[in-house]
């Protein structure tokens, strides 16, 4: 081909290469640019002509067959591929729930209900009625009747409606603070005041018998020495007598008092003997000799002592007397002067009291021998006995 003919038909050789071009990349050839990619696919066709291996150059630009530079209307269609260079929603968008959105409830979200919401009754609700709650009645309720209500009639209230109906021996409760003695002139048996000495009729006996000697057992049952050779037993709310039986030869008995157990001890004065007394038949036995010569007596238990105390009337010294061997042992010299004795250790205050001739009531110290009068019991006769119960007596469900 000459070259005029070359440079005739150069022109539209050009342009059918162009179209070509175009319509092998999809381009509308009147934008001249070329498109920006917006997906993944990278363009490999290069065709500016038709060597088959031509291929796009690494900065996006063809280069044709023949050498010539990408410029002019080639370079339009060589326009870099931008796609992988276009931020996508896989990474950067904001909006991706997976990883930033601020509401993903999974681990971000102040509303979950699984660990930090603290309306979770599982562990945090302080309503949770399983530990925390106050009024969880297994526990920490302090209405729980099971446990804690001091209400709670299981256990703690007493309904026992027992009532001591005894009317001669009386309860357990502490011995009232009187002593009983017989007027034997009027033959009364009365009540003596302890902390005043002024005795009070209680019931005349239904006997004309003379009692020099009286005394409470420990089972609490009155008895008395009947004319100092007979056990009888007294009722004290009625006065009823009843005999019991002579001592077996014993006389001048003119002390008795109670022994350990339910029997009695007595002071011997006839035959200055301490005798043993069964109270179901009066019957004595000697215990031992006393020892000394024995006038007016009396004798009273002391459970301190763990033996007897006695006042000897004839030589005014109180005594001590064991109770295996019947000795008695001068104590002290009393500091008044007896005639007739009574006498009893009362179990309430531990303390000694005895009377006389005078009908006054006093107390005696067993250390020193002091006798010290209480106040006139203003009995009409002289006094011979005086007896302390052990515990109340119960007349008709009253105490006397």
């Amino acid at each position: 081909m000459s070259i005029k003919n070359y440079f005739g038909w150069a022109p539209h050789l050009m342009t059918a290469a162009l179209a070509l071009s175009l319509a092998a990349c999809g381009s509308d050839p009147g934008e001249g640019s070329g498109e920006t990619g917006s997906g993944s696919e990278t363009t490999t066709d290069g065709s500016d002509s038709d060597d088959p291996s031509a291929t796009t150059s690494p900065t996006g630009s063809n280069s044709d067959t023949d050498g010539t530079s990408p410029s002019g209307s080639d370079a339009g269609s060589d326009t870099e591929d931008t796609t992988t260079d276009t931020a996508g929603p896989t990474t950067d968008d904001p909006t991706n729930a997976t990883t930033d959105d601020p509401t993903d409830a999974t681990t971000d979200d102040p509303t979950d209900a699984t660990t930090d919401d603290p309306t979770d009754a599982t562990t945090d609700d302080p309503t949770d009625a399983t530990t925390d709650d106050p009024t969880d009645a297994t526990t920490d309720d302090p209405t729980d009747a099971t446990t804690d209500d001091p209400t709670d009639s299981g256990t703690d209230t007493d309904t026992d409606t027992d009532t001591d109906t005894d009317t001669d021996t009386g309860g357990g409760d502490e011995p009232p603070e009187w002593l009983l003695s017989i007027e034997n002139s009027t033959h009364t048996l009365q009540k003596v005041d302890i902390n005043t000495g002024l005795a009070t009729d209680v019931c005349v006996l239904n006997t004309n018998d003379s009692y020099p000697s009286l005394t409470f057992s420990r089972v609490n049952e009155l008895y008395a020495s009947r004319g100092g050779s007979a056990l009888d037993l007294i009722d004290p709310c009625t006065c009823e007598v009843t005999q019991i039986g002579s001592y077996g030869g014993f006389s001048g008995v003119n002390g008795i008092t109670s022994d350990q157990a339910v029997e009695l001890f007595g002071v011997a004065s006839t035959q200055d003997e301490t005798i043993s007394i069964d109270t179901q038949s009066g019957m004595a036995q000697t215990v031992g000799a006393l020892g000394f010569n024995w006038g007016t007596g009396g004798a009273t238990w002391s459970d301190e002592l763990q033996g007897l105390y006695a006042i000897n009337g004839s030589t005014d010294f109180l005594y001590s007397v064991d109770p295996d061997t019947g000795m008695a042992t001068p104590l002290e010299p009393l500091t008044f002067n007896f005639g007739t004795v009574g006498i009893e250790l009362h179990p309430l205050n531990n303390t000694i009291y005895a009377c006389s001739s005078n009908a006054v009531l006093f107390t005696v110290d067993p250390s020193t021998g002091d006798t010290d009068p209480v106040g006139p019991m203003m009995q009409q006769g002289s006094c011979t006995n005086l007896a302390a119960p052990y515990k109340p007596v119960l007349c008709n469900g009253e105490p006397l």
